[in-house]
């Protein structure tokens, strides 16, 4: 299940250790400036679509992207 929190968080991270404004963003996602802002507070979440671009754009997994890496159990 995904936690839309934790992905909030995480594009807001990926944007902003790549160096991006959310106008930056949206332009190359072709989306509007609010639906990036939207989906970093956790109002809405972006499409598969935008998912798969933002993998290109910040260099990352789709696990990462999701926040879906499993934790390590302690021993």
């Amino acid at each position: 299940m995904l936690d839309t929190r934790k992905v909030a968080k995480k594009l807001r991270e990926l944007r902003e250790s790549n160096n991006m404004t959310q106008s930056q963003v949206a332009e190359a996602l072709f989306v509007s400036r609010q639906a990036v802002s939207s989906w970093e507070i956790g109002n809405t979440m972006p499409s598969i679509e935008s998912c798969i671009m933002l993998l290109d754009i910040y260099n990352c997994s789709l696990e990462e992207l999701l926040c879906l890496q499993q934790k390590e159990e302690s021993l």
